[in-house]
C-alpha cells in the first residue's frame, strides 16, 4: 500500500475540527471524526501491493480508515474539508450510523 497518512496532510494545520468530510468524485461524502482520522489510523491511498488501484477499487485515491465500516473508506476521494460539527454524508443521511464502528455493529442508526 502507497500513500500519505492524514496526519502528514494535517501537519502544521491548528483546528479545533470535530470530523471531516470526505468529498469524492461522482459526489458521494462521508463523514469520520478526528479522532478516527489522526494517531496513524487512516491514510489516502494511490497504490496496492505495487500497483495503482483501479478504478474499481477506488482509484486513482481511496480513503483508508481500516478500523471502521468500509463505507468511511471513500473510493475516489478528491478532498477532504474540516467540520466543527460532525455532519452526515451520503450513507449517514439514508439511515447508517454516524460513527460506524464494526466492533461495536455500528451499522444503522
Amino acid at each position: 500500500m502507497a500513500g500519505v497518512s492524514v496526519d502528514t496532510l494535517m501537519a502544521g494545520i491548528q483546528t479545533d475540527a470535530e470530523a471531516a468530510m470526505a468529498h469524492c468524485y461522482g459526489g458521494y461524502t462521508t463523514n469520520v471524526p478526528m479522532a478516527d482520522l489522526l494517531g496513524g489510523k487512516a491514510w489516502v491511498v494511490t497504490e496496492f501491493d505495487g500497483a495503482p488501484i483501479d478504478p474499481e477499487h477506488g482509484g486513482p485515491a481511496r480513503l483508508l480508515v481500516p478500523h471502521l465500516y468500509f463505507w468511511k473508506s471513500a473510493k475516489w476521494v478528491r478532498g477532504l474539508s474540516l467540520l466543527r460539527r460532525d455532519e452526515p454524508g451520503f450513507w449517514e443521511q439514508n439511515g447508517y450510523n454516524m460513527h460506524g464502528d464494526p466492533w461495536r455493529e455500528e451499522r444503522y442508526w
